[in-house]
């Protein structure tokens, strides 16, 4: 596992953070994201340096009297009988810069559907004082519905919001210190950028044990993560599955999730747009089009996309501690199911230049176009070793099929592959292999 202690990059986040706290007038932040990504550790290093106080919500009727025990640890003892006691203190403390944090703030909506209004009401107040409120939350839906979306309590009072997001490929290198490049590949398709699924790994242990023993073993952290999420964000979690679970099995169109699923088409749209705000599945289309004509949709989750690839599936055997045969069929088609998460790698990357995506019609895809002005370049990626022979073969069919895409600029073509020998044969095309992505 990671070394207790570390805190890898956000440095954009703690960026966000440190200007609107050098900023001259109060300030009520929202912070959200799925579970498990890093927002309560990013605020325990943001506050760190600064006078604060950091409060935890959670769903029980007293928690006002948690809220009292904390406070009364730094100020003396103080008791609130409701909430306007509370937000009165606060008041009274924000003559100064403070920054006052109060973690899984969906629960308090939860426990009192006034709370909203209330901070609503005392932000007329606070507004004029020093503090910084950051209201952080887990359970986005919930979130959504009191202070993000178009109406909500708190959508014209709050400065500033910001998601926190998984890490990037780029970002997990810390996490992995002896891990090869062809290995951090790997363990980002099984895990994705959440940092608390790359804390459940070893890094002195390969790939494949780590998958036997943090995975697969029915007692472990992650086995059951999907479920207990899709347990904790929604009250009827059993639609939600069964769309997650057909995008698993290939369907992929609106229509066919609708036909897998049991969902019907007039109510799935509702569906499918929580699933993507809460950053599990993700709707494309391919990169040349301004409008969504050929949608798709896939899991944007690389775990959850490898827990419904070979977890649930094979529940039958795991829960009888019959872990072996599981981990050979991954092993066998392991390879195939990295290959999608590294285009989704050569995207992250491309993007940072140009307008980055997929592209197909009908039975020809393209794996990664860029665009940028008046140029364009076109991509295959291939998770594999390849000779410059095999490899210039691969960029004559690229060529040809790229005449299919309708698009005006300056037209370039390239290949990125896990290994490419004597690449410097391959000039005038863009050739990159795994090197080339951890140096960039």
């Amino acid at each position: 596992m990671i070394p207790i202690g570390m805190f890898v990059d956000r440095e954009f986040e703690q960026g966000f953070l440190n200007e609107r706290y050098n900023s001259d007038r109060a300030e009520l932040i929202i912070i959200y994201g799925r579970r498990r990504v890093g927002k309560t550790r990013l605020l325990q290093e943001f506050v760190r340096d600064k006078k604060h106080l950091y409060l935890m919500a959670d769903v029980s009727e007293n928690v006002l009297d948690s809220f009292s025990r904390v406070i009364s640890k730094k100020y003396g003892f103080v008791r609130f009988e409701n909430w306007d006691d509370f937000f009165e203190f606060l008041h009274s403390i924000a003559r100064e810069r403070v920054v006052v944090v109060i973690d899984e703030f969906q629960y308090l909506y939860r426990v009192d559907k006034a709370f909203p209004t209330i901070l609503q009401r005392w932000w007329e107040t606070l507004k004029n004082s020093k503090i910084m409120l950051i209201l952080c939350g887990s359970i986005i839906s919930t979130i959504y519905k009191i202070s993000l979306g178009y109406g909500s309590a708190l959508y014209g009072r709050k400065t500033a919001e910001l998601e926190v997001k998984p890490l990037k490929f780029v970002e997990i290198k810390n996490f992995f210190p002896r891990y090869s490049p062809k290995e951090l590949v790997e363990v980002y398709a099984v895990l994705g950028g959440v940092p608390r699924y790359l804390e459940e790994f070893d890094y002195l242990a390969d790939i494949a044990s780590n998958i036997k023993s943090k995975i697969l073993n029915r007692t472990s952290f992650l086995y059951n993560e999907p479920l207990n999420l899709l347990f904790e964000e929604f009250k009827d979690y059993s639609r939600y599955f069964g769309i997650l679970n057909a995008i698993a099995g290939g369907a992929t169109t609106f229509s066919e999730i609708s036909s897998k699923s049991k969902v019907p088409q007039n109510k799935l749209s509702k569906y499918l747009m929580t699933l993507e705000r809460i950053g599990i599945v993700k709707r494309i289309y391919p990169v040349t089009e301004r409008k969504a004509k050929r949608t798709v949709y896939k899991l944007s989750d690389n775990f959850y996309r490898f827990w419904f690839r070979y977890v649930y599936p094979n529940r039958s055997f795991l829960e009888m501690d019959e872990v072996d045969p599981v981990l050979e069929e991954i092993r066998g088609d392991f390879n195939a199911f990295v290959g999608l998460a590294f285009e989704d790698i050569v995207i992250e990357m491309l993007s940072k230049k140009y307008k980055a995506g997929r592209w197909w019609y009908k039975d020809v895809e393209i794996d990664v176009v860029g665009i940028r002005k008046d140029e364009v370049v076109f991509f295959e990626v291939k998770w594999r070793d390849l000779s410059y022979k095999e490899a210039l073969k691969i960029l004559d069919k690229l060529e040809e099929k790229s005449e299919l895409v309708k698009i005006d600029g300056k037209r370039k073509y390239g290949i990125v592959a896990r290994k490419i020998r004597e690449k410097e044969k391959l000039e005038g095309y863009f050739v990159y292999d795994l090197d080339d992505l951890i140096k960039s």
